[in-house]
């Protein structure tokens, strides 16, 4: 199956919308092992458990989407 290609904010910007929180920003980078990787660089609070909301989404959308570089 060929994956479709998105930039990383388009990725951080899915992730963002289906975490459903204001003031939240995340960016996505390229990382090796897993081909991208979501970093919440900001939250109002408890930044750690939307740290690995955002990598539990990333996990799932990897099957379809890959990064664009």
């Amino acid at each position: 199956m060929v994956k479709e290609r998105k930039t990383a904010r388009e990725l951080a910007s899915m992730i963002t919308s289906q975490i459903g929180v204001d003031h939240l920003d995340i960016a996505v980078r390229s990382d090796h092992a897993f081909g991208w990787q979501p970093t919440v660089v900001f939250a109002q609070s408890n930044a750690l458990g939307f740290q690995r909301r955002a990598e539990e989404i990333a996990q799932r959308l990897r099957v379809q989407f890959d990064l664009r570089d």
